[in-house]
């Protein structure tokens, strides 16, 4: 407890948004193969990633960036194809799922956020007696992110905020991390309801991009931002919608009565599996 207490207040005072930034654009820098090559190879061999399933693209990776951010081979991955499967969008480990009990969602154990603070915006009424799924990556896994839904994306919520590392020990010691670090929200409307992908930012993860928009997180200036589409961008369930720049967390948003969840807490989950039913 005591250790937990230590690492929790040096993550508060150390400068987190500007040596994430700094990490991030270490990784995005060309550097020769010489370098490069050791690095990502140390890396797959700390982590044990299956690179077989992994696109190389022409001419090799160029940064460590492209190589996190590295794509799936075609047929690597079999997406659910049955009638209103509701999908992981990552490769992640279950940390929380259930209902959201009169606007609250689950941390850990003893430790409790409202929907309020993760989403500071009218659409969070639509989620208050809702569902959720909150789904941890680690650096071995992949990281691109995909619709678990199919429907029209409608907008999204950037909501910039600190980067604190989310790993156990903060999890379970720093009440209300989720609602706390930086979020990007994809809201995707269904003919079953509302659903949302809220990306979560994280120490050394400043970096979220959105696949149908522009939108980076963690710049230097950064602003609430939410926008609505004219033209809602279609997606059907697998989708690719964004990526993180090093690993984070996901957490899934449902209306009420909208998803069924087959899964429990502890549960690794692959891209593309099915996880519950859309109701």
């Amino acid at each position: 407890m005591k250790k937990r207490k230590l690492l929790i207040f040096l993550f508060k005072i150390i400068p987190k948004s500007f040596l994430s930034r700094l990490f991030g654009y270490f990784t995005r820098i060309p550097l020769p193969a010489f370098i490069l090559k050791p690095l990502i190879s140390w890396y797959i061999k700390k982590f044990n990633i299956n690179m077989d399933e992994y696109a190389t693209p022409a001419g090799g990776f160029k940064n460590f960036d492209m190589f996190f951010t590295r794509e799936l081979k075609t047929g690597s991955r079999k997406i659910s194809a049955a009638k209103g499967a509701l999908l992981s969008p990552v490769d992640a480990r279950v940390d929380q799922s259930g209902k959201i009990k009169k606007g609250q969602l689950i941390q850990a154990k003893g430790i409790s956020y409202s929907i309020d603070s993760l989403l500071p915006s009218d659409m969070a009424k639509r989620f208050k007696n809702g569902s959720f799924v909150t789904l941890y990556l680690s650096p071995a896994d992949y990281h691109r992110i995909h619709s678990p839904v199919s429907g029209k994306i409608t907008g999204f919520f950037h909501i910039p905020g600190k980067l604190y590392t989310v790993q156990e020990f903060m999890v379970q010691g720093l009440e209300g991390l989720f609602s706390i670090n930086e979020r990007l929200v994809s809201y995707i409307e269904t003919a079953k309801g509302l659903a949302a992908v809220c990306k979560v930012g994280a120490m050394n993860v400043g970096r979220i991009s959105l696949s149908y928009e522009g939108t980076v997180t963690n710049k230097f200036i950064r602003s609430k931002k939410e926008v609505f589409f004219d033209k809602p961008v279609k997606v059907k369930a697998g989708d690719e919608i964004g990526m993180f720049h090093l690993g984070s967390t996901i957490i899934l948003l449902f209306e009420k009565g909208m998803a069924d969840f087959e899964i429990k807490t502890g549960d690794r989950v692959r891209f593309g599996q099915r996880i519950g039913q859309v109701t």
